[in-house]
């Protein structure tokens, strides 16, 4: 019985060690493929953060690890098809078979292994800011150290279980550690700010841990500045747009005890004026002025409405939307009064003057206030409201508008006149209409100026009040300014071949005189239509001929030298000057209407009219009297030598037609091709 124990136990023993053996062989092959792996997925993880955010020290980190393992025989690294690195320790692999192992990577997006005898090939595939590519690494498989014979002999019976057992343990303790890094991996976006690795008695891991951390704190404090860019105004330092829609977001979310926020959006008319006038680094200097003014006046403004204290929960949040456009969320109000004080003064406190580098300044505030959550518990709704309200409070006298259901149905109304505006843009509906334009000494008719009208389908007419504005806003003036231009040069050529010839005075849009190709469009229609140019006039704002003087030069130079005469439009209002009358390429000014129409209310509107009359007198420009429309104004203005007028007193815009019947009745045909006309 001892023997057969023996001989049983003996050849328990034996087929037990063989088993480990075979076992522990096995396991070893497997976890060597595993480690493999998820080194390569680490090193891939690394240089894809390092590339994120343009970490060249965390690259090279990452390339000197995997290089400085013992067992790596050859590191290669391949970004957009381009080979960044390729370090070998050993003959190099067959470029084709690292190809077609990277190409594989790349199109499974997974890890792709190559076994070969004493070696192993893994590739991952790498993927950062839209660039792609693939890390390679070769690994040694190192055989046994000792036959298997010997090592039956040395664990004959009773140390095979117990070096089997051991194997088996220090697999299992090394497949866990590489599942808790590849789980820490795929969640470090996910972790908290202190997340941390920690590998204790992981063989074949050293440094990784290390490395895994490291590569932890660069991306949090990347995730940091970019949290810091997406959610700050550049300029300012405030919180932007989409940080204020968070805010507004979180307070609607949480709102539960029945307090209210102000939402109230802020337009600072003047200070984008300002800016430009002082130059980039002084309007800088201005506007980090502004931004602490507003700060300052915030904090009181919640020091003075709040019941009870504000903390940093409750303190209301000012944040910069665009240019001169500002917010201010007020959150955690006890009642809507307390949102409508918090506006007024804001208003009250942005309009106050200030002192500026010796200057004197207003800001000229405006503002739209919404209610919170009853004006909209979508964040983007809430500020589109508030919107609606500022532009009402820019004609307010108060300067604050609270918004209202009026307003959504206003603003309802104008996208559908938009439409309808654009319809009739494609359909050709805005027309050209004449208003005749006199001499003054002799009452002939002279010219027209050409101004805009929108005639419907049906005949109705849309009020030009009504249409140019929106026109304006909705960035449809160019296309109508187009046909309106056009239509004028094309009547000006036509007039003159029938014995009509008129000068016609077109107004250009700011969106026409922007086009560099402004000088040459007009050329062309005029030859396109015959005109003479010395029958076109264009009528340009001061405004935007000085915003840019060179500019203005070089695009109203050609024209001129072939003889279109240029006017500045609304003379004596805005930045109007001698110094802007004497450096710009103008021939006629042209008097606002509104000095015309005061001459009998305003003590001052003669004076000031007879000083534009000796002004351009002076410096040999033609007048031109807007508005006209009692024999008193008329006779006014002839006796101090204003040339040209027109109004209501000589006729109203008209159609084309109507405009050569009434030429007719003025008896235009003896006119000089020397006289002059206008159309606006």
């Amino acid at each position: 019985m001892a023997a057969s124990a023996l001989i049983a136990t003996f050849i328990a023993g034996l087929v037990c060690s063989a088993f480990v053996i075979a076992f522990a062989r096995h396991q070893s092959a497997l976890t060597r493929d595993v480690v493999a792996q998820h080194r390569v997925r680490l090193g891939a993880a690394q240089i894809e953060a390092a590339l994120s955010i343009g970490d060249l020290a965390t690259l090279e980190t990452a390339l000197g690890a995997l290089i400085a393992q013992p067992d790596t025989q050859r590191v290669r690294l391949v970004v957009d098809g381009e080979v960044r690195l390729d370090r070998s320790a050993a003959p190099a692999d067959a470029t084709p078979i690292v190809a077609e192992l990277e190409s594989q990577a790349l199109a499974t997006e997974t890890v792709a292994t190559r076994l070969a005898k004493d070696r192993i090939l893994v590739a991952a595939p790498l993927r950062a800011n839209g660039r792609s590519g693939a890390l390679l690494l070769s690994l040694s498989r190192a055989p046994p150290s000792a036959p298997p014979w010997r090592t039956l002999l040395t664990f004959l019976i009773v140390l095979p279980c117990a070096a089997g057992l051991a194997a088996h343990l220090l697999a299992r303790a090394l497949s866990d550690r590489l599942q808790q890094v590849r789980i820490f991996a795929q969640t470090l976006g996910d972790r908290g700010p202190h997340a941390r690795l920690d590998l204790i008695d992981a063989p074949g891991l050293d440094g990784v841990d290390v490395a895994l951390n490291r590569m932890a704190e660069r991306i949090e404090q990347s995730q940091q500045r970019l949290q810091r860019i997406a959610f700050s105004d550049s300029a300012t330092g405030l919180p932007n747009h989409e940080r204020l829609v968070q805010e507004i977001g979180r307070f609607v979310s949480e709102q539960r005890d029945g307090s209210i926020a102000g939402l109230s959006v802020i337009r600072l008319e003047r200070l984008e004026r300002i800016y430009h006038a002082f130059g980039q680094e002084s309007g800088d200097e201005l506007l980090s002025r502004v931004v602490q003014r507003m700060r300052a006046a915030v904090r009181s403004i919640d020091r003075i409405v709040r019941a009870k204290d504000s903390g940093p929960a409750t303190a209301s949040i000012l944040a910069r939307l665009r240019n001169g456009e500002f917010a201010v969320l007020a959150p955690h109000l006890a009642t809507t009064d307390d949102a409508s004080r918090f506006a007024q003064l804001l208003v009250t406190a942005l309009n106050q003057p200030f002192d500026w580098r010796e200057n004197k300044l207003v800001l000229n505030a405006a503002v739209g206030g919404a209610m919170l959550p009853s004006d909209g518990e979508d964040p983007d709704l809430a500020i589109r409201r508030a919107t609606m309200a500022l532009s009402a409070a820019k004609e307010d006298a108060s300067r604050l508008r609270f918004f209202n259901k009026a307003m959504d149905r206003e603003a309802a109304a104008q996208l559908q006149f938009e439409r309808e505006m654009r319809a009739a843009v494609d359909r050709n509906e805005f027309r050209a209409f004449y208003q005749p334009k006199i001499d003054l000494m002799s009452g002939r008719l002279v010219g027209a100026e050409a101004l805009a009208r929108w005639v419907r389908p049906d005949r109705t007419m849309v009020s030009p009040g009504r249409f140019i504005p929106a026109a304006e806003e909705n960035g449809l003036i160019g296309a109508i300014s187009e046909q309106i231009l056009r239509d004028a040069i094309w009547r000006a050529a036509s007039w003159a071949r029938e014995g009509f010839p008129l000068r016609i005075a077109i107004n250009i849009s700011p969106l026409q005189f922007a086009d560099e190709r402004f000088a040459a469009k007009i050329l062309k229609i005029m030859e396109e239509a015959g005109a003479s140019p010395d029958r076109i006039e264009l009528e340009i704002t001061e405004s935007m001929a000085l915003e840019n003087a060179e500019r203005a030069q070089r695009l109203l130079e050609p024209l001129r030298s072939r003889g279109v005469k240029i006017a500045v439009d609304d003379f004596g209002c805005g930045h109007s000057s001698l110094a802007s009358l004497t450096r710009m390429p103008f021939d006629i000014i042209k008097i606002d209407q509104q000095f015309v129409r005061n001459l009998a209310k305003d003590r001052h509107a003669p004076a000031l009219i007879e000083t534009i009359l000796a002004m351009a007198a002076s410096l040999n420009y033609e007048v031109v009297a807007e508005g006209i429309e009692t024999e008193r104004e008329m006779e006014f203005l002839r006796r101090r030598g204003c040339m040209i007028g027109q109004g209501f007193l000589f006729g109203a815009a008209m159609p084309a037609a109507e405009f050569i019947a009434y030429a007719e009745s003025k008896n235009a045909r003896t006119i000089g091709m020397d006289n002059v006309a206008e159309v606006g």
